[in-house]
């Protein structure tokens, strides 16, 4: 009897490929209650992050679907734009951050009438200038910031 000897060669390879991928999902919530500037973003800063902050076309439709679908609401509300008292040309986010808001009704913001360092957001997304101690209703948002790994493998065996 004869042997046969024989070896099978196989090759491994694998391959990972690492992707991240990073985003921002920002989410609003309308609260139906009455209180000044301060006192809602006090509140906001409690319960969810920070007044609201519509920093774009999307931000503006989906803060006007939240108050009009959501909540049928067409009044004015608090966002988280106010304006620096060092530069009154100035307008900063809640958190202290410039801004280059673009959403004001027209000839807005004018600087005419003092202590309107505050600024009031219907329905229809365009502005007003409003004095702080004003009471109405605000807008919150929560901003939930995700990074997603994805991991390829590819194995070829031959």
């Amino acid at each position: 009897g004869g042997h046969a000897r024989f070896s099978i060669s196989t090759g491994l390879l694998i391959t990972a490929l690492f992707a991240v991928v990073s985003g921002l999902t920002k989410q609003f919530y309308y609260v139906d209650k009455q209180l000044t500037w301060q006192g809602a973003q006090q509140y906001c800063r409690e319960k969810y992050i920070d007044l609201a902050f519509i920093t774009d076309q999307e931000d503006a439709e989906l803060f006007s679907t939240v108050l009009t679908s959501e909540f049928n609401w067409i009044g004015l509300t608090w966002i988280g734009l106010y304006r620096d008292t060092n530069d009154s040309t100035e307008w900063k986010w809640s958190g202290g951050w410039n801004s280059t808001f673009r959403f004001w009704s027209k000839g807005l913001p004018n600087h005419l009438i003092v202590n309107q360092d505050c600024v009031e957001f219907p329905q229809y997304y365009l502005a007003l200038e409003a004095t702080c101690m004003y009471v109405c209703m605000y807008v919150c948002m929560y901003v939930c910031m995700y990074v997603c790994m994805y991991v390829c493998i590819g194995m070829i065996i031959n």
